[in-house]
C-alpha cells in the first residue's frame, strides 16, 4: 500500500518540478492582489477623531459620514478607486518588468563588477611599485620647423 502511495505521489510531483522556476517579476505582480486589498482596508479607516483632534473647532467641514479616508479623498473625484486601483496594478506591473529585466542582466553585471574587482586589484598592486622617471624634453620650445617662418 505504502508503495502504490508513493508512486502516485512521485508520478504528482514530476509537473511541479518540470515546471520552470517562477520569474521575479512574476512574484511581484503576484503581490498587486494583496496590496490592493490592504489599500482598501486602509481607506476604511475612519480618520474622524484625528480631524476633530486636529481641527476642534471645524465642526462644519467634515460631514459625519464622510469621515473615512475612502470618503474624503473620492469627495471631489468620483474615480477615485478605479484610478488607484489602475495606479497599484500598473505599478506593480512595472516593477515585475523591472526585476525581470535585473534578474535577466544580473549575469552582465556580475562579469563587470568581477572585471571591475580585478582591475582595482591589478591597479594597487601596480600602485605599490615605484614608476619610472618621467622622459623630460629640455628642448621643447626650441623646435620649430625649418620650413615654416616663425610669425608672432
Amino acid at each position: 500500500m505504502r508503495l502504490i502511495f508513493l508512486a502516485v505521489l512521485s508520478l504528482a510531483a514530476i509537473p511541479a518540478a518540470a515546471q520552470a522556476p517562477a520569474s521575479p517579476g512574476g512574484e511581484v505582480a503576484a503581490m498587486a492582489p494583496a496590496l490592493d486589498r490592504a489599500t482598501g482596508a486602509l481607506l476604511d479607516l475612519d480618520v474622524g477623531p484625528i480631524i476633530d483632534a486636529a481641527d476642534p473647532y471645524g465642526r462644519g467641514r467634515y460631514l459625519r459620514r464622510q469621515r473615512t479616508l475612502r470618503d474624503i479623498a473620492g469627495r471631489d473625484d468620483p474615480y477615485f478607486e478605479h484610478r488607484l486601483r489602475g495606479q497599484i496594478y500598473g505599478t506593480t506591473a512595472a516593477m515585475a518588468r523591472m526585476m525581470d529585466a535585473f534578474a535577466a542582466a544580473e549575469p552582465a553585471m556580475r562579469r563587470s563588477l568581477l572585471e571591475m574587482e580585478r582591475s582595482i586589484h591589478f591597479a594597487l598592486r601596480d600602485a605599490r611599485r615605484p614608476l619610472p622617471p618621467p622622459e623630460v624634453d629640455d628642448d621643447w620650445d626650441l623646435e620649430l620647423d625649418e620650413d615654416e617662418p616663425y610669425d608672432d
